[in-house]
């Protein structure tokens, strides 16, 4: 049999690296649900949102005045407390889920709410998961369960045969 060149071998293993990232569906759904669960937990628990609201919000907030048109205002309490009804929390979920990616949401009400809160808390650049107290937590679990897939698939490929035709 004759000896393959070692550049054609390294070209097929190139061509078939790209199935070391393939990620289940049911892996992309458990990392999103672990994502709401988490920041759930890392708000309610450990209390990593904690802060301020700025000067205007709190005098809104306070007056009975900080919700949008239409959104009932559940505290006029001047300190931030995402955990006073829990409803917004409890509605982040997991939504849609993609061969690379999956994507967190909630009811249009409580984006309503979460826009509202943006603008005037801090001119519309607040988000729960800007947070790095929230963020980072998340992103290193993440990062370990996309890894172990890496190296699930790595010795998976490593393990099948190359089939190689002439002529």
């Amino acid at each position: 049999m004759p000896r393959l060149n070692q550049n054609a071998m390294a070209q097929i293993r190139k061509s078939q690296a790209s199935r070391i990232v393939d990620i289940p569906l049911n892996t992309w759904e458990d990392i999103g649900d672990f994502i709401g669960n988490e920041v759930r937990r890392l708000v309610r628990n450990e209390k990593v949102l904690g802060g301020s609201y700025n000067t205007n919000y709190k005098n809104l907030k306070t007056s009975g005045k900080a919700s949008p048109s239409g959104v009932p205002q559940s505290s006029t309490s001047g300190e931030p407390d995402l955990t006073l009804t829990g409803k917004m929390l409890d509605d982040l979920r997991r939504e849609n889920v993609f061969h690379n990616r999956v994507e967190l949401g909630m009811l249009a009400f409580n984006i309503k709410k979460m826009e509202g809160l943006k603008r005037k808390r801090t001119g519309d650049k607040w988000d729960m998961l800007d947070n790095t107290e929230v963020l980072k937590p998340i992103t290193n679990n993440v990062e370990k369960r996309l890894g172990k897939q890496f190296d699930k698939n790595i010795r998976k490929w490593s393990k099948d045969d190359i089939v190689i035709q002439i002529g």
